[in-house]
């Protein structure tokens, strides 16, 4: 049985960095804490909802090669803003997330939403359904990053958002980059199972 469509599919059973694997790179190095994944949440909404609003008005008649070189163009413009935000939000969120922060970071401006989804899906859409779906794989993006980061830091440092949390072992590890990598296979592997079992369910 297919899925029916729903435009709300980006933040739970259609979510891009749990279904698909998409841009987990910022979520395994940055998102140690809540609190970071929060800012890096920010920061990712901020860069592709507007660099992909701004690049539905070029010309679709631009080769597929031109586009993605203006599409990545326009993010890296966008980023300097969006960044200086987080910044002034949390003026030392580049010392606490760790320096891979400072390279990541401005990679979100050539993100695959911008870089490959938005051609291939968001554009594709109907242009009133559009930016609510992209709403919507944001949300989802920034939902992940947020469990990520909050789980991660119960049980690396035992506190939530800077508050101590009564828990009988942390695991430090679990901040490292290849903690996040375990944590979010992990978690992509209970997204496939749950899903997978209510498209069973449905199909019964």
């Amino acid at each position: 049985m297919q899925h029916k469509f729903s435009i709300t599919d980006g933040l739970l059973k259609g979510n891009a960095v749990l279904e698909k694997g998409m841009v987990i790179a910022p979520i395994v190095v940055c998102c140690t804490t809540l609190q970071n994944a929060l800012l890096v949440s920010l920061a990712f909404a901020l860069i592709t909802i507007a660099t992909v609003w701004i690049c539905s008005f070029y010309s679709g008649n631009m080769s597929y090669a031109l586009r993605m070189v203006c599409y990545a163009m326009t993010g890296a413009v966008v980023s300097f803003p969006a960044l200086l935000i987080c910044r002034i939000i949390n003026s030392g969120f580049y010392d606490s997330a760790g320096s891979m922060t400072a390279i990541y970071l401005p990679l979100l401006s050539v993100n695959s939403f911008i870089v490959l989804y938005a051609d291939s899906y968001f554009y594709k859409l109907p242009e009133k359904t559009m930016p609510i779906v992209l709403l919507f794989h944001v949300l989802g993006f920034c939902a992940t990053a947020c469990m990520v980061g909050a789980i991660r830091e119960i049980l690396s440092m035992g506190t939530i958002m800077g508050n101590a949390v009564d828990i009988p072992i942390v695991m430090k590890g679990i901040s490292a980059p290849w903690g996040g990598f375990i944590l979010l296979g992990l978690l992509c592997a209970l997204h496939r199972v749950i899903f997978s079992k209510k498209d069973d369910d449905s199909c019964n």
